[in-house]
């Protein structure tokens, strides 16, 4: 039977209001796990400089006369270290009748909501730098930065030195060579065809965590999900994956790595770099904001209809103690 056409079904199609969801999901993930779990500070020079310092090496011949007279030693030189100031940015530009008129999904301004979602975005990029491992940053060209640190001037930026340039004393890797120093200047050369991830190494890398720092308190190992799912071939790893017979449902769940010295939490991250995994000890990292805030937002002048603004972090890392820390390199 057809359609009855004494009525104006087919006349109201142009008038019908479209059915949009009056909610904007965001389908993009948003996690900066390093970044937001390490202690925050300010920075106050573009070049953000701490002090470290390090413990004599137990003893086992530290015995003395009764009341015998001694000599008083002058104390050990304290480490300054040093990391410049990045400035990473972005831009939006929203025109007047963006705001007059009624959008899906944005009950205030679309301002607000665009300054937002780039703040997110601006996080976002902070965590990818800071976690970088690999390249020298060019001294003389703009639009090279890796994981070095260079001092911005009249035209090159600034570059904050990340956390693989920072490690020297605990590393492991399937060919190349080890980092040379740890002051934000080199990076570790990662030469050869990637291997399966080597409990062995792991292991030594967690043995040199735990000689250099002794405490397993707020170590955790990150890395990119692919690398991550490598760890349930280990026998060290804690994992489930079973079947619910009451929902025929298959869990799939990696816990915890047990390792000789205690359980650590394992983080993946998606802006960890590719093939490689970190041992990190949340304490002994820190991020420095210049002014005190986050993020800096700037209006900018324009001659159009349409409001624009600059958001901006100032931000640098800092190496509290990196042989506290480990990195394996060039694994699957």
């Amino acid at each position: 039977m057809g359609q009855v056409t004494s009525t104006t079904a087919i006349q109201l199609v142009n008038n019908i209001r479209e059915d949009l969801g009056d909610v904007i999901f965001n389908v993009s993930p948003f996690q900066t796990p390093f970044t937001s779990g390490i202690p925050q500070t300010t920075a106050t020079a573009d070049n953000h400089e701490w002090l470290t310092d390090s413990l004599a090496a137990a003893a086992t011949n530290n015995a003395i006369v009764e009341a015998d007279e001694q000599a008083g030693v002058q104390g050990t030189a304290r480490t300054r270290k040093g990391n410049f100031i990045q400035i990473s940015k972005k831009t939006v530009a929203v025109t007047k009748k963006a705001e007059m008129f009624d959008r899906a999904g944005v009950p205030g301004k679309e301002m607000a909501y665009q300054l937002v979602k780039l703040g997110k975005e601006l996080q976002m990029d902070v965590e990818a730098q800071t976690l970088q491992c690999y390249g020298a940053t060019s001294a003389s060209v703009a639009g090279t930065i890796n994981a070095t640190k260079r001092q911005g001037t009249a035209t090159l930026p600034g570059v904050s030195a990340a956390f693989g340039s920072w490690i020297n004393t605990n590393e492991e890797k399937n060919g190349g060579t080890d980092n040379t120093a740890s002051d934000g200047t080199t990076v570790p050369v990662v030469a050869g065809s990637t291997t399966a991830l080597n409990e062995t190494k792991l292991q030594n890398l967690l043995d040199g965590v735990w000689n250099n720092s002794g405490d397993f308190t707020n170590t955790k190992i990150m890395a990119s999900a692919a690398t991550v799912t490598s760890l349930r071939a280990l026998k060290g790893m804690a994992t489930s994956v079973d079947t619910d017979a009451s929902t025929n449902e298959i869990i799939s769940r990696v816990a915890v790595y047990q390792s000789q010295f205690g359980p650590l939490a394992v983080v993946p991250n998606k802006h960890m770099p590719v093939n490689t995994m970190y041992i990190m000890d949340y304490n002994t990292w820190g991020i420095a904001f210049g002014g005190g805030n986050k993020i800096h937002t700037t209006d900018i002048s324009t001659k159009t209809s349409a409001e624009q603004k600059l958001l901006e972090i100032y931000y640098t890392l800092e190496a509290r103690s990196e042989e506290a820390n480990g990195a394996y390199y060039n694994i699957t």
